[in-house]
C-alpha cells in the first residue's frame, strides 16, 4: 500500500504544469466570403487534453471550420460574420489546466434596404430611412433624381410638393470591406381632391360634421312625423273667412245665418219619409217671418 501511494505521489510530482496557455489567431483584418483565419493554442508543460469553446459554447467542426495538429489549431475558411466572437481553449493534463482567449472580428457589409411608403398626399412630409447592416458602419448618400440629397440615414422632405416625385436612392459604402451597395425607391407624389385642397385632417373633419349635420335631421324629422302622427286634430285647419263689418246691416247677419243653416242642413244625411217627423207650424212661421225681413 505504501508503495502505490509512493508511485503516485511520485507522478504528481514529475507531472509538469500547464502553464503560459495563448491562442494565436491571425493578425490581417478578415472579410467575409474573402479571408480564412488559422487559430492555434500553445502552452508549456505537459498536457493531454485540447479543448476549443466559441462565446461558451463547445466548437465543433463543419464544412467550414477544421481542427488540424491534434487539435492545437483551428481553420476557418472562408469566414462569415457570423464567427466574429470570443475564442477560448483549454489544455489540460491530470493535474493542472490553463485556458487562453482570442477575441476574433469580421468585417462585412453594407447591406441596404428602405424603410418608407412609396406615395403620400402632396402637402405631406417625406420621411425614408436608410437601412445598412455593416462593420464597420457604412456611410450613406441619397441621391433623389440624380441630385444627391443627403448623407444621413434619415431622410426628411417637408411639405412635398409634384416636383418631389422620381427615384430616391440609397448608396452604402464601407470603408474596410471596400464594398458599395445600393437601394431605390420610386416615390409618387399625389395630388389633392377638390379645389381647395383640404389636407387630411381638415377632411375627416368636415366628413364628420357632415354625419353629424344629418344624423340631427334624421332624429328631428322622426320626432316630428311621430308628433303629428300622435296628435288628435287634423294637420291643418281652414281659416274661417273674416267677416267684413264695413257697410253691414242686419239683413246680413240673417242670410248669413240662413246660408249657414242651409249648408248644414244638406250636410246631414238624408232620411226616409217613415223616419221623416212632419214639421210642425211653428217651424213654418218662422220662416215667413225670416222671408218678411228680407224683403
Amino acid at each position: 500500500m505504501e508503495r502505490v501511494l509512493v508511485t503516485v505521489l511520485a507522478a504528481v510530482l514529475l507531472t509538469e504544469s500547464v502553464s503560459a496557455v495563448v491562442v494565436i489567431g491571425p493578425e490581417h483584418v478578415l472579410l467575409e466570403d474573402k479571408s480564412s483565419a488559422n487559430l492555434t493554442c500553445v502552452g508549456t508543460g505537459a498536457f493531454d487534453t485540447v479543448e476549443w469553446m466559441k462565446d461558451d459554447q463547445i466548437l465543433y467542426p463543419s464544412d467550414r471550420i477544421e481542427f488540424l495538429a491534434d487539435n492545437m489549431t483551428v481553420l476557418i475558411d472562408p469566414v462569415k460574420r457570423t464567427d466574429s466572437g470570443v475564442y477560448r481553449c483549454t489544455l489540460r493534463n491530470n493535474v493542472t489546466s490553463e485556458t487562453a482567449n482570442y477575441s476574433m472580428t469580421v468585417n462585412y457589409g453594407p447591406d441596404v434596404r428602405i424603410l418608407g411608403v412609396s406615395s403620400v398626399e402632396e402637402g405631406s412630409d417625406i420621411l425614408l430611412f436608410c437601412s445598412t447592416v455593416s462593420l464597420p458602419a457604412a456611410s450613406v448618400t441619397w441621391i433623389v433624381n440624380d441630385a444627391t440629397t443627403g448623407h444621413s440615414e434619415l431622410l426628411i422632405i417637408e411639405s412635398s410638393n409634384r416636383t418631389h416625385s422620381g427615384t430616391y436612392n440609397c448608396t452604402a459604402f464601407n470603408s474596410v470591406t471596400g464594398d458599395t451597395a445600393s437601394k431605390a425607391l420610386v416615390l409618387t407624389v399625389t395630388g389633392k381632391g377638390g379645389g381647395s385642397g383640404l389636407g387630411p385632417g381638415e377632411a375627416a373633419g368636415i366628413t364628420v360634421a357632415a354625419i353629424v349635420v344629418a344624423a340631427g335631421l334624421a332624429v328631428g324629422l322622426y320626432f316630428l312625423i311621430t308628433h303629428l302622427k300622435n296628435s288628435p286634430g287634423p294637420l291643418c285647419k281652414r281659416p274661417k273667412p273674416k267677416k267684413n263689418n264695413k257697410n253691414r246691416t242686419p239683413n246680413n247677419d240673417v242670410q248669413e245665418e240662413n246660408e249657414l243653416k242651409t249648408t248644414e242642413f244638406k250636410q246631414q244625411p238624408q232620411q226616409t219619409s217613415q223616419d221623416t217627423p212632419t214639421p210642425r207650424r211653428d217651424s213654418k212661421r218662422h220662416l215667413d217671418e225670416v222671408e218678411g225681413v228680407n224683403e
